[in-house]
């Protein structure tokens, strides 16, 4: 060793150097750092696939979205393709991705998703959450949603609305799948066919034609930003409740549209100022015609089944025609309120008893604030108080807090009812007879424009018009407390025209024109009268007036009894011929008459027009109506008069396609309007329903060895008009009758219609039924009026008060386009001037000339047989053509004098 080493190292205090720290450098913390996050992401890996494992098994499958089939509605429209009325779950009209607006679904994904053909496939925007979430930690609230279209979509198809972190997850879930498993065009479809859009429309198909009225493809701009922004808050944004919300929103879309140079920014403004062109839908025809609607439904649902009728986007067209229908409707409703009329006031709807105090005039207010009219459209009035003398008046409260005052003008048709038979009570001539304080009543307020004053000579014109005074002409109102039925159908095809079940939907449901069995009185004598004709007898054959007591027997004690029929009149007139028993209702001669042909014989009559009479029931007493028909069965048969002998089954539904435009079903026979609008394609025939194959009635023929009323080339002659029941010798002579009915007998007042008509009135006892049976060439219109509860209309309230002004009314409307035809004379049928009275030769005794229809082999007055062209006395003869054989029945047929009866009781 050198000397300076042994020197250091022999140094006694020499200590040695430490060594130098280990520096750490900033890269250690990353590293611990990156372990820890990493730790961190297994953990939540770890834990959110144990989330998925546990939730995933609980969701839905997408097999309902991979074969979507949505909710359709199914749309009934009348013949002329006005829309009649709706039936569906959910209200949506299904409208195919191909098939929508670019700009529509540029809106609703800028509003929506803007990224969404960007993003990746995950269902969820994970940049949008994140934009989402710094946004509303700005606000302090949420202002802004983090959701995807495909998770919207998820919600709404497959999963709840409840906000829960729960079924946020099950929605991330789903969207993720929905975007694996189906292509985003396929998602963008469902999503705008399956949107709540406020009002009821699910879809902006469905929602573009209640807003707007329009087809999604004639939509501007302007209203496709509207529709685009509702489904963040259907009913905020609703454009009729709420437009200065609607507004708002319709600019938050254009903006964002702009923003995203889906359009520019001079569009957005443009827009914005634009008028929406808001079109309130118009009041469907259900409104008008909702017995016949409710009607179609029931037949929809017993053939097709609830699922098809209320999700399957059917098609129905039907043979409604509105126009005829409207003048039902308010034929009907003119008619009841006259009827109400003339039978006085029922008094008050409420008493509250005395002058009402304020408090007891808010608590008023309150109660009918929700219905402050009744379903006529009466105002609900309070009467506050009721001055005296001829002169006074009374003051009411509406509803609204406005005060009127009803003077004696309003209320002088309110006499006192009085009796069961409804006589009226003294003349009105003060307020105070009808009216107290505390009354709670109807108003009928009609508000007229006032015709300006004139001016006198030399006065100076206004510089500006003054406004038009409004006169308010109110008076007391009731609802009525009879109903009436209406059923109007085209005798040729049985289309069902028109219907009309009762007096308001709104008050009844039940459909008197259909469900209603009501005795249908004198109204049923054609068919005894048909039968006649049938078998030997003439308009001219003469039958005894005359009492007629008939023994029965009392099916509760089993005593014998005595009926002693009569007429309306209680007066007998003697030998009369069957055209002046029919047409003045004569009671006994139908009896006799019904009589000297057999009930079977009459009973299998009916049975050819539609009306079935129970075994229980037949009797003598049918010849007066005593069994229960529809206003439907009874225009149904007064139809095969009209047509000329045939029985046609009625018909609503002309046609059904499905939501591809296929028919599926097509009504097999009479011609319709929509029948001839060809369709898209017809559904395959295994398509078709079955239930419908059927339309017309397959008439039993008679079994061999009966006595048949027509003949045997009319039963062969099976079309799709119908069958024919009669011959159409037949049916004329009874209209012939029919048509005195009007001219000279219980419906003469009809003849203001001033064309040729025929019908016949019906009565039921104690006039509890009243009923107009009638037809044109082109139309036949049954009309019933009664009471629910059975009781009597009241007094003189016969088929010919009742029923025939309705009748008139609405024959008078349906009528007006059509030409004065009168009916066809058919071959066979020869015309004969006979006395109109006794159905003899003219004589200068002779006051009524009628121009007589009869039958080859029909036996005239002096028993004297028709022969084709030569007058069996000096009358004139209207030959119209060689009659068909057998075109009238056998049996025994009279002259001129009075048929022998069979012995008996009568």
């Amino acid at each position: 060793m050198n000397a300076d080493a042994a020197s250091r190292s022999d140094a006694p205090n020499a200590r040695p150097k430490a060594p130098k720290p280990r520096k750490r450098g900033r890269w250690g913390w990353v590293k611990w750092l990156l372990l820890l996050f990493v730790v961190i992401g297994a953990v939540v890996a770890v834990f959110g696939y144990s989330l998925y494992l546990r939730y995933a098994r609980d969701l839905p499958t997408l097999n309902s979205l991979t074969d979507y089939q949505p909710s359709l509605i199914t749309r009934v429209y009348a013949r002329d393709y006005q829309l009649l009325g709706e039936f569906y779950i959910e209200r949506r009209q299904f409208l195919p991705f191909e098939d929508t607006p670019k700009k529509l679904l540029d809106a609703v994904l800028a509003i929506e998703d803007s990224r969404y053909y960007s993003r990746p496939k995950l269902g969820i925007d994970p940049l949008g959450i994140a934009r989402a979430f710094v946004t509303n930690l700005k606000a302090g609230r949420i202002v802004q949603g983090g959701s995807t279209l495909t998770q919207q979509v998820a919600k709404t198809f497959l999963l709840s609305s409840d906000k829960t972190y729960v079924r946020k997850l099950k929605e991330a879930i789903l969207s993720y799948r929905l975007e694996q498993q189906l292509g985003k065009d396929d998602i963008l479809e469902l999503y705008i066919n399956q949107i709540y859009l406020g009002a009821g429309a699910y879809g902006v198909a469905s929602a573009s034609r209640l807003y707007f009225d329009r087809d999604v493809s004639e939509l501007n701009m302007g209203q496709i930003a509207l529709l685009a922004g509702l489904p963040k808050a259907p009913s905020h944004y609703d454009p009729w409740r709420h437009p200065e919300a609607a507004r708002k929103r319709q600019g938050v879309v254009l903006d964002r549209m702009a923003e995203l140079q889906l359009i520019t920014a001079a569009e957005a403004q443009k827009w914005k100022q634009e008028p929406l062109g808001l079109a309130r839908p118009k009041p469907p025809l259900e409104q008008v015609a909702p017995h016949y609607l409710e009607h179609v439904r029931r037949k929809l649902q017993e053939e097709w089944g609830s699922r098809r009728l209320y999700r399957g986007g059917l098609d129905v067209y039907t043979s409604l025609d509105p126009v005829k229908q409207r003048a039902a409707q308010a034929a009907v409703k003119q008619g009841l309120l006259e009827y109400n009329d003339r039978h006085g006031y029922r008094g008050p709807l409420e008493e509250l008893g005395g002058a009402p105090t304020a408090a007891a005039q808010a608590k008023w207010r309150e109660s009918v604030a929700e219905e402050p009219r009744s379903p006529s459209g009466y105002y609900k009035a309070l009467t506050l108080s009721v001055s005296g003398g001829a002169k006074g008046a009374a003051k009411l409260l509406l509803a609204d807090g406005k005060t009127v005052a009803l003077g004696l003008p309003g209320v002088k048709w309110a006499r006192e009812q009085r009796t069961e038979k409804r006589y009226l009570g003294p003349t009105i001539k003060r307020v105070s007879q009808v009216l107290k304080a505390g009354d709670v009543v109807l108003l009928d307020i009609e508000r007229r424009i006032a015709p300006p004053a004139p001016r006198k000579k030399g006065d100076v014109a206004p510089a500006q018009p003054n406004e038009p005074k409004v006169d308010e002409i109110i008076t007391l109102a009731q609802e009525p407390d009879a109903e009436a039925a209406l059923v109007s159908l085209d005798p040729h095809t049985g289309q069902v025209l028109a219907m009309v079940g009762g007096y308001d939907f709104a008050i009844s449901e039940f459909n008197r024109a259909t469900q209603g069995r009501r005795l249908p009185g004198s109204s049923f004598k054609p068919i005894v009268y048909a039968t006649a004709m049938a078998n030997g007898y003439n308009p001219t054959s003469r039958v005894d007036d005359s009492p007629m007591p008939v023994p029965y027997r009392d099916p509760l004690t089993g005593e014998t009894k005595i009926w002693k029929a009569e007429n309306y009149e209680r007066v007998f007139y003697g030998p009369t011929t069957l055209r002046v028993a029919l047409e003045h209702s004569r009671n006994l001669v139908t009896i006799r008459l019904l009589k000297q042909l057999g009930i079977d014989q009459v009973v299998a009559m009916a049975d050819r027009f539609g009306l079935t009479i129970p075994e229980g029931q037949q009797e003598l007493s049918l010849a007066l109506g005593t069994i229960g028909f529809s206003p439907l069965q009874m225009a149904s048969a007064y139809a095969v008069f009209a047509n000329g002998g045939k029985l046609v089954k009625p018909v609503y539904i002309a046609r059904v396609q499905d939501p591809l435009g296929r028919t599926v079903y097509r009504h097999g026979g009479g011609d319709c309007l929509l029948c001839h609008q060809e369709p898209r394609s017809d559904a395959p025939a295994d398509l078709l329903h079955s239930a419908f194959a059927a339309s017309q009635p397959a008439a039993e023929p008679p079994e061999e060895g009966d006595d048949d009323p027509s003949t045997d080339e009319d039963v062969k002659n099976a079309s799709p008009f119908g069958q024919q029941v009669i011959s159409s010798e037949v049916a004329y002579q009874v209209t012939s009758i029919l048509k005195g009915v009007i001219t000279h007998g219980t419906g003469r007042r009809a003849r203001v219609l001033n064309r040729p008509v025929a019908g016949k009135t019906g009565t039921t006892n104690d006039l509890r039924d009243a009923w107009f049976l009638g037809f044109a060439p082109s139309l036949v219109t049954a009309v019933w009026v009664g009471r629910d509860d059975y009781k009597p209309l009241g007094y003189k309230e016969t088929g010919s008060r009742a029923a025939l002004p309705i009748w008139t009314d609405y024959m008078k409307s349906a009528l007006a386009d059509q030409p004065r035809t009168d009916f066809p004379v058919p071959d066979g049928i020869y015309l004969e001037s006979v006395d109109g009275a006794t159905g003899g030769p003219l004589t200068d005794q002779t006051k009524r000339v009628v121009l007589e229809a009869f039958k080859k082999g029909d036996v005239r007055s002096q028993g004297v047989a028709a022969t084709p062209g030569v007058p069996s006395w000096g009358g004139s003869v209207t030959p119209h053509g060689a009659p068909t054989p057998g075109a009238s029945g056998s049996g025994a047929a009279t002259g001129g004098h009075v048929l022998d009866l069979e012995p008996g009781v009568y």
